[in-house]
């Protein structure tokens, strides 16, 4: 198939404003960049170079590359129990649980959207419960990350942003990501007439209220980030910061065999080779496959002005037929 010309599509089928996109294979990289940055109060143009809020991929680039950092200094285990490092926190939960969704943590948080940001930590640490799920079923939820990046605060005495930002940004030298963006340089995300345009604030409500604590989402960054840090998985980069944990990513990390790893989703193409995969609530999605030396990135703002649901759907028929062609 011709994947570019797929992520064009979905501009095309109006499941997004529009799309900036590259395809890494055989040395090279293919780039697209298509479309309109907005098409409410106005239609706005789209340019290379802008920045996107890549909601949960904020999850993997931050969060799980700073996890494998502290793994790779020998600061914490994959099976340590979080409780270890956030004494408040009342269950057996370990690392490798919350890292590949298995943890089995739900709970309803009244009134989650109104607190103040102690006040949320200190509930989603503390009133949760683990439910028969653990360990049998892969159920994709952000406080299995935040709880993560709070352990790591403790680990390294400072917030997750700040950790993301000096231990993984900075010296990988990742050209434009960023956790506070000039909104000049930002794709919106979403609009409405009461509450206008959204634009170089995070769009999910619990990482807009954590700020710095949040490690499931808040990062903005371009199309070159992505490809960059693609670059450092293939091995082609190289820097002290980049953990040597990460060479066995490529793994199933459940105890049920449930295709997740830490941090990452799993995918098999037709060839049977594993690919390091995740998505963004924004519309964004990545696939990398180390080995190959290849990568997916794809980013668009399919929540302008709201949430466009068959975006997804074209979303998982793009990949199936992507990963089919082995």
């Amino acid at each position: 198939m011709d994947v570019m010309a797929a992520a064009k599509q979905m501009v095309k089928d109006r499941l997004a404003p529009g799309v900036t996109a590259a395809w890494l294979h055989d040395g090279a990289f293919e780039v697209e960049v298509y479309g309109d940055a907005t098409w409410q109060p106005t239609v706005t143009p789209l340019h290379a170079g802008m920045l996107y809020d890549v909601a949960s991929l904020t999850k993997v680039i931050g969060t799980t590359t700073v996890f494998l950092q502290a793994v790779s200094e020998g600061l914490v285990r994959i099976d340590d129990r979080i409780q270890t490092f956030l004494p408040d926190f009342p269950h057996a939960t370990t690392f490798r649980q919350a890292l590949t969704h298995t943890s089995g943590l739900e709970g309803y948080i009244p009134h989650r959207d109104d607190l103040a940001p102690a006040a949320l930590r200190q509930a989603l640490i503390t009133q949760l419960k683990v439910t028969a799920e653990c360990d049998h079923e892969v159920v994709y939820r952000d406080v299995n990350l935040l709880l993560t990046g709070w352990a790591l605060e403790a680990v390294y005495g400072a917030p997750i942003q700040a950790l993301i930002q000096r231990r993984v940004l900075a010296p990988l030298g990742l050209p434009a990501a960023t956790f506070a963006p000039d909104p000049a340089r930002c794709v919106p995300t979403s609009y409405s007439k009461a509450a206008g345009l959204r634009r170089g604030v995070v769009h999910d409500p619990k990482a807009a209220i954590l700020g710095v604590h949040s490690g499931s989402a808040g990062l903005f960054a371009s199309l070159a980030d992505l490809i960059v840090f693609s670059e450092y998985a293939f091995g082609r980069r190289r820097s002290p910061a980049w953990p040597s944990a990460f060479a066995g990513i490529l793994r199933d990390e459940t105890t049920g065999g449930l295709g997740r790893s830490l941090g990452w989703d799993l995918r098999r193409d037709a060839a049977g080779r594993l690919w390091l995969y995740h998505t963004g609530y924004t519309g964004t999605f990545w696939l990398i496959q180390p080995a190959l030396k290849q990568a997916l990135i794809v980013l668009t703002n399919r929540v302008h002005p709201t949430p466009n649901m068959a975006f997804l759907t074209a979303r998982d028929k793009l990949i199936a037929a992507f990963l089919a062609q082995g």
